[in-house]
């Protein structure tokens, strides 16, 4: 009897159990995840009936094959293979991203998480599916604003720094990089708005839709900078035919149109980008290639190569280090005798800006004066010299007990500033240098082009006591009629006209001329670049005043131009 009850219990709870598994499986309709069970066989069974109907499975169970079926033909090679692996192990946790058809042919993303098991034939796998289409429509979006150019929709310097360091470390390949710039874009913008600049884009976009090989991308770094990251190896030579014929199409198109303004770019050439280094240095060195092909290069292409990276790395240091070298005052000043042609005896000196830095060594001024004036520094350079120069007359008065006079160059950006004249009239009072013994050089193309902007500060200065010379004069375009009409007090003449003196006759007549003149209005004669002693005899003979160049002294020290007493 009670074998019978015991019976009848264990059928009861079986059927109980049954109940409830039948029932209790539909828990799985309120979630939103799709949930998986795959046998060591490759059958698949799903639970959460709405979750797959989405994607047309109405069975319960299917086979692996049928489900890769349904995954994007570019995801589903990637995803056998990580199923193949995966089933391999046991009790290892993995998880995929994948897309996956519709019925109506879209597809959607899905994540899948699966954990394997262990069975009697084999190894089985449960998990789960989760729809994360939205979140891959953010990630993309995310993706859009991140690497890519809002105004253009083109990859941007993000894309290009990704793109760069993908290619250097994941290929042997060895590509390279053209990097373009429209020149002047900036000020064109704040002159003529964004109208004009927004067509210079289009034509240089048009001209890019021709690239050097099949296997390259189109970034947009900056507003006025582009880069083309070609993937393909490429010549120096092939680089540089492209961007000639770059330049030139642009340029044309430009043209066409009856437009001059921005009708020109510039382009640095990297080639075989050197892996080594990080991708923001490799595109750092391609855009200062650029940047010195605009400056430097007359025909607006340069490479970056061995023999002109010393070249690119020196600009772009004496561009970044004039700055600091200001700052810790580590600029030094020379200065060169000025003989009298008579005597044979020093009367003054000229005060010459060096700089020598660790790094590059002497640096010389037609390099860093150019960037001092483009970057604004030239008037506190300015500046220093002058202090120095004050700082020597008085030590030189002091030593001596007797007045030196010094020529200070003057920048035409110093001449503009409207505090130059009080301020450099101060510098001197506190020194106690008398500003008569101060002779300021300024530059004959801007003085003699009737500039009255330019003009009225001098007849200030020389109500201040200051001397004025006029410098390198003969080097460009000279009128006498407007020199006689400006308070100077002297002229120097320049090497080139003072070489072209000593072989052609009219030359010489014109230089008589010059000195008659120039006595008869009591203006001193200085010329530069004395070589010899046939230049010497020449110009002494002839009635010049004063002579300078390295026939008498090289640019001195001050401990070594104080050795020289004017006696």
């Amino acid at each position: 009897m009670t074998i019978i009850f015991d019976q009848q219990t264990l059928e009861s709870d079986r059927n109980f159990l049954k109940i409830v598994e039948e029932r209790f499986i539909h828990i799985f309709d309120v979630f939103n995840e799709g949930l998986f069970y795959m046998d060591e066989f490759g059958s698949m069974v799903f639970y959460n009936k709405g979750f797959y109907e989405k994607l047309g499975i109405n069975a319960g169970q299917i086979s692996l094959e049928q489900w890769l079926e349904l995954v994007h033909p570019l995801d589903r090679e990637k995803l056998s293979m990580q199923v193949d692996a995966h089933i391999a192990t046991i009790n290892t946790r993995v998880t995929t991203t994948y897309r996956v058809r519709k019925p109506n042919g879209q597809y959607i993303w899905i994540e899948g998480i699966a954990m394997t098991k262990k069975a009697e034939h084999g190894h089985y796998m449960v998990g789960s599916h989760r729809d994360i289409s939205e979140r891959k429509l953010m990630e993309s979006y995310i993706h859009q604003v991140a690497f890519h150019d809002n105004a253009s929709g083109m990859a941007n310097r993000a894309h290009l720094l990704l793109d760069i360091e993908n290619s250097v470390r994941t290929t042997d390949s060895c590509a390279s990089i053209c990097y373009i710039q429209i020149e002047d874009i900036k000020s064109y913008l704040n002159q003529y708005g964004s109208e004009l600049v927004d067509g210079l884009v289009e034509k240089l976009l048009q001209t890019l839709s021709h690239l050097p090989s099949p296997n390259s991308v189109v970034y947009r770094v900056h507003d006025d900078s582009f880069a083309i990251l070609i993937h393909d190896e490429c010549s120096i030579k092939t680089l540089q035919n492209y961007a000639k014929l770059l330049m030139q199409t642009y340029h044309e198109s430009v043209i066409e149109e009856g437009q001059y303004l921005g009708s020109n770019i510039s382009i640095g050439l990297y080639p075989c980008i050197d892996p080594v280094h990080s991708a923001e240095e490799i595109l750092r060195k391609a855009a200062r290639t650029c940047q010195y092909a605009s400056e430097q290069n007359k025909d607006r292409v340069a490479v970056y190569t061995e023999k002109t990276q010393y070249a690119v790395d020196r600009y772009f240091f004496i561009e970044q280090g004039l700055k600091s070298a200001l700052e810790k005052q580590t600029l030094s000043v020379k200065f060169q005798p000025i003989i009298d042609a008579k005597s044979s005896k020093i009367v003054s000196f000229e005060s010459l800006v060096r700089w020598r830095s660790k790094e590059f060594g002497e640096i010389y001024p037609d390099e860093f004066i150019p960037v001092a004036e483009k970057k604004g520094l030239i008037v506190e350079l300015g500046y220093q010299v002058f202090a120095k120069a004050c700082e020597f007359i008085k030590n030189y008065r002091d030593r001596y007990q007797n007045q030196v006079r010094v020529n200070v160059n003057v920048s035409v950006l110093q001449l503009m500033n409207s505090e130059f004249p009080t301020r450099i009239k101060a510098m001197a009072d506190e020194a106690g240098v008398a500003p008569e013994f101060i002779i300021l050089e300024l530059t004959e193309t801007f003085i003699l082009d009737n500039n009255q902007t330019a003009i009225a500060p001098l007849d200030t200065l020389r109500e201040l006591g200051f001397a004025l010379s006029l410098d390198d004069f003969g080097s460009g375009y000279s009128s006498l009629n407007s020199f006689f009409d400006l308070p100077m007090t002297q002229i120097k003449i320049d090497k080139s006209m003072a070489w072209k003196t000593l072989t052609n006759r009219s030359s010489q007549e014109y230089l008589k001329f010059l000195i008659s003149m120039c006595h008869e209005n009591k203006i001193e004669m200085v010329v530069e670049g004395i070589e010899n002693a046939k230049m010497r005899d020449f110009f002494s003979e002839i009635g010049i005043d004063y002579l300078q160049g390295y026939w008498f002294s090289k640019p001195l020290s001050v401990a070594s131009a104080s050795r020289y007493s004017l006696c």
